[in-house]
């Protein structure tokens, strides 16, 4: 072939992309530079536009960069792309939340019944994908019956996540007893997740979790350091652990140097925020007497999120 040919030919042709571009900008992303990361995701997508992968990365970055409208309309495309993913109509789902949280009231509503129809039109794609329910539950649990919310329907979803997977129908009626404020009976049923299934790992984590937020650090020490004997890797219990520490002042040095590591590595999407990290940075200086430090942590995290009221509390506090 001529080289005129060949050239013709090449065109005719998605321009090639190294992987090794892809797992770089994935890695901005980890690393919590979610701007720099969407340019990256932006260029690989203008060469490879039909590589779902990429406006998948692409959807994610927006979001994580508060760029909701763009958010929306890559994770539309992914959809375009591929109808039938569930997984895509979940994060459809989701940026129109975002969206509608940023919207007025009115215009809310549109968003909100979006939301609906992604989480609804996921469950019936992938109907025994536990995730996708309880994001389905909360919506439920969250949303006004104008926009298709109501307890009877969170409940009918609890029970569907229970007939699926035993361990998680604790969780999901906890998460309902919680959004009611019936915080013994939600403890109830996080305790007898662990009852009976003390090798899970994440029943710990949730009942850590729980105890964090109703201020039992003891319990939520106790709870989160079991969850990493049985779990070495999960970060969101070694965040757990992290917090309840601070709280009960102990071991503020080995704290500070877990949270740097955090803030400093890398955090996928299954792992607490790089806000959260931050804010709990901030705390862990504030109690050892640092408040310069502390806001600097504190500042990051609202640099991140804007509107984490955590964060601003504790930069109040810092002052």
């Amino acid at each position: 072939m001529k080289t005129t040919g060949l050239l013709v030919a090449l065109a005719l042709f998605p321009a090639f992309q190294p992987a090794g571009d892809l797992n770089e900008a994935i890695g901005i992303y980890e690393k919590g530079k979610f701007d720099q990361a969407a340019n990256m995701f932006q260029k690989l997508r203008d060469s490879s536009p039909s590589d779902p992968e990429i406006r998948l990365w692409l959807g994610k970055s927006y979001s994580k960069a508060r760029q909701w409208d763009k958010a929306v309309q890559e994770m539309e495309n992914l959809v375009r792309l591929q109808p039938s993913n569930a997984q895509y109509h979940l994060l459809l789902g989701r940026a129109c939340g975002d969206r509608a949280s940023h919207s007025m009231f009115i215009t809310a509503i549109g968003w909100a019944k979006r939301v609906r129809k992604e989480f609804e039109t996921a469950t019936k794609l992938a109907p025994e994908d536990v995730d996708i329910r309880f994001d389905l539950l909360e919506y439920y649990l969250d949303a006004p019956e104008i926009v298709g919310g109501g307890k009877d329907k969170a409940e009918e979803e609890a029970q569907a996540i229970a007939r699926l997977r035993p361990e998680k129908g604790f969780l999901a009626r906890a998460t309902i007893l919680i959004k009611n404020k019936k915080w013994d009976l939600a403890r109830k049923e996080l305790n007898q997740a662990v009852i009976n299934y003390p090798q899970s790992s994440s029943a710990c984590k949730d009942l850590a979790d729980f105890l964090l937020d109703r201020q039992d650090f003891e319990g939520a020490l106790d709870y989160a350091t079991k969850a990493l004997a049985l779990d070495g890797k999960s970060k969101r219990s070694r965040l757990i652990a992290a917090a309840a520490k601070i709280r009960l002042n102990r071991d503020l040095d080995e704290t500070e140097k877990t949270l740097q590591d955090f803030v400093a590595g890398k955090l996928g999407d299954e792992d607490p925020s790089f806000e959260e990290a931050y804010y709990w940075l901030g705390e862990c200086r504030l109690a050892k007497g640092d408040k310069a430090k502390a806001r600097e942590a504190f500042k990051s995290s609202l640099a991140l999120n804007p509107e984490y009221e955590k964060a601003k509390n504790g930069l109040s506090k810092a002052r």
